[in-house]
């Protein structure tokens, strides 16, 4: 289990401190993003494929029949301040790390894609963003689409990129790019969210985890049958700190609520462990893989802790939204909102601000496993291997 308190010496806050600012002057200078200012692309896989939930999703969900649109504030500090389906002020960490690997954002909403905008899709570049918000590991969790379903549409992707290669040799060409491309999920904290909504206790979390991992060894292994073999994986960060769990405290507005808190951990620690399984050599089920686990769980927990080091005002209470922690109330067009959003750690009662996602990208891609932020090597060990 992850704990940052304060114990950390001021010595070791500084080294952190100055590690996160190399990381972020790093997004701004890397080769990758410094050919992308010019207008040049310089990338450093083939692809992204991304799976996952509302962390990640670029659009999706305001596709599927029944749902609405998110609306502004959401998207306020997107370019042209347009809401575009992301949950977050602006872009979110599937943007970032595809940013940090030489793209402009994250590949399109996989619902979105027309003939015109699949032809470099269909030559195995770019990539696809298949998640949406509000599902889960489980397909029980949430009604839009979940991690099966997801996968199933990169399998259709996959089949038509093998229809365009024209078969043979093409084949092989195909199966070259999805091994050197990342597959990018961040997923379980629906799971998780559901878990603490439906009081269930602490002992019932064994048999939880029992499920989700489970499912994910599923979920892992169809994409390794489909040629994946580089996983970047963002684990669940510390629910209880998050603005709509917090609010149901009595001293939300002090302190994160431990109980949450421990509920993700404990999966995370399971998670790490059945990753080292599934890619262990020999024995394990996904030899040729693999994969770094994104610990959103150290980087939330480390801003939530050492705020101002972080470049943090307010670690506690939602941008936009309403009531206690501005969190009561969801962020609607009517909601009150802040205008120092990069000092905020969360924009709703749930999601990050833009801010916290580019300097949390930053962390997993680029801090030196070391800190914590990423293991057993970071997102840039992962692609350059």
């Amino acid at each position: 289990m992850i704990r940052l308190n304060s114990s950390v010496s001021y010595k070791s806050l500084i080294m952190v401190l100055v590690v996160l600012l190399a990381c972020v002057s790093l997004l701004a200078a890397s080769p990758a993003t410094t050919a992308a200012a010019r207008g040049e692309e310089v990338h450093l896989v083939p692809a992204v494929y991304v799976f996952g939930d509302s962390t990640v999703d670029v659009g999706n969900n305001q596709y599927l029949p029944g749902n609405s649109a998110l609306q502004l504030p959401y998207g306020i500090d997107f370019p042209h301040s347009r809401p575009t389906g992301r949950f977050s002020n602006g872009y979110n960490v599937a943007d970032f790390v595809a940013k940090l690997l030489g793209f402009k954002r994250s590949p399109p909403a996989y619902l979105s894609l027309t003939p015109r905008t699949s032809r470099q899709i269909l030559r195995g570049l770019r990539g696809v963003n298949y998640a949406s918000g509000g599902s889960g590991i489980l397909d029980t969790t949430g009604n839009t689409i979940t991690l099966t379903k997801q996968i199933e549409y990169f399998a259709a992707t996959k089949s038509k990129m093998l229809a365009a290669s024209g078969g043979g040799q093409g084949s092989s060409s195909v199966d070259d790019l999805l091994s050197k491309s990342l597959f990018l999920i961040s997923d379980g904290g629906n799971d998780m969210f559901a878990f603490i909504q439906q009081n269930r206790s602490a002992s019932e979390a064994p048999a939880l985890y029992a499920d989700l991992l489970s499912n994910y060894t599923r979920h892992l292994q169809a994409l390794y049958s489909l040629g994946a073999r580089r996983f970047g994986i963002v684990d669940v960060p510390p629910l209880g700190c998050v603005p709509s769990v917090r609010v149901i405290s009595p001293d939300g507005a002090t302190r994160c609520v431990d109980a949450a808190n421990a509920l993700a951990s404990g999966f995370n620690d399971a998670l790490r462990a059945l990753l080292a399984n599934l890619t262990a050599t020999p024995g394990g089920a996904m030899p040729a893989a693999r994969y770094s686990v994104g610990s959103s769980y150290a980087v939330v927990s480390h801003f939530t802790a050492h705020p101002a080091a972080a470049g943090f005002r307010e670690v506690a209470t939602a941008c936009c939204g309403g009531g206690r922690l501005n969190a009561q109330t969801g962020c609607t067009p009517n909601a009150t909102y802040c205008s120092d959003r990069d000092r905020f750690l969360f924009w709703d009662g749930v999601h990050g601000t833009q801010a916290t996602s580019r300097k949390g990208a930053v962390a997993i891609f680029s801090a030196p496993p070391e800190m914590g932020f990423a293991a057993p090597i970071n997102f840039k060990q992962l692609v350059s291997s």
